[in-house]
């Protein structure tokens, strides 16, 4: 295996920026998935920098989808903790519990079944998830959020040392696009998330819903972002069914905002259409303008 640069997108610059050494974000193309996420981690910076030794690690994953182009390819999953055992971590815990065929969706689940099992999980928060003392913990109010209170969140998001958000980018009736935004989600109780699509002036109103999920993002901040944009559900999501696009891309970065802008790109999204975007840009949650970030996209082969 090798990988060639197939674009340097200094494109996305002006002309006369200088380019931060270390990309925003990083795009991997090719049909080695597990390699690929790989590769996206190194050449944002490698594992380490966001992974020490000793670390806890929390992982959350969107894996609750039977249709294929509806959840992560598990072979981002597994090259995701493969990387952070090998920086060094002490325990990595999946903030969303993972069912086990999840694994055998690829064939590397054999060879790393050892791996898988070193991890464990938090089994209550299955959805529905219901608000208990022991696994979540209550939120009154979020420093600087507009919509989102009272939340019911996961305890041991804010427990861990590295937080890992390995969402897939696809079609979602309310939001357009899910990705990594969006999939925060996957942290609420049931509570919270009713809250999200009944609180607003309207049920499922887009511009309060929205609004909310960028909230959530101020709460706890992912330290890494790896993009599953292989194969993405671009109508009828997020359970599909639906049509699907396949850009065979991982996406690494840690900036929220500009991710979602790109990965809605790469799906056939207009960024202007997805709330989320603009409300999280709103809130100072990163940036928009793809011209104003250092950009890396190489081809794996």
């Amino acid at each position: 295996m090798k990988m060639r640069i197939f674009l340097l997108a200094m494109w996305l610059m002006p002309m006369g920026m200088a380019r931060s050494s270390t990309p925003d974000i990083v795009s991997v193309k090719g049909v080695n998935v597990f390699e690929q996420t790989i590769r996206a981690v190194e050449l944002l910076g490698g594992i380490d920098r966001f992974v020490k030794p000793g670390n806890k690690v929390g992982i959350l994953v969107n894996s609750d989808f039977r249709e294929k182009g509806a959840y992560v390819d598990p072979e981002v999953v597994i090259a995701a903790i493969k990387m952070a055992f090998d920086a060094g971590a002490a325990d990595i815990v999946f903030l969303q519990p993972i069912n086990p065929e999840y694994w055998t969706r690829t064939p590397l689940e054999p060879e790393y079944r050892e791996l898988i099992a070193r991890t464990r999980e938090i089994k209550e928060n299955q959805f529905p998830a219901v608000f208990s003392e022991e696994v979540f913990v209550k939120i009154p109010e979020v420093e600087g959020a507009v919509s989102a209170k009272d939340l019911e969140l996961v305890k041991e998001l804010f427990e861990v040392d590295a937080f890992i958000n390995i969402p897939i980018a696809k079609h979602h009736a309310t939001t357009i696009l899910t990705n990594s935004m969006k999939n925060l989600m996957g942290l609420n109780t049931r509570a919270s998330n009713v809250k999200f699509h009944l609180d607003g002036p309207s049920r499922n109103d887009p511009e309060f819903l929205a609004q909310c999920i960028a909230d959530l993002y101020l709460v706890r901040r992912p330290d890494l972002i790896i993009s599953d944009v292989t194969y993405c559900v671009v109508t009828n999501g997020p359970d599909g069914p639906g049509e699907v696009v396949s850009p065979q891309m991982v996406v690494a970065g840690n900036d929220p905002v500009a991710l979602d802008t790109y990965c809605a790109l790469q799906i056939g999204f207009l960024p202007e259409d997805v709330l989320t975007i603009q409300k999280a840009f709103e809130i100072g949650l990163g940036e928009k303008d793809l011209s104003k970030l250092n950009v890396l996209e190489v081809y794996y082969e």
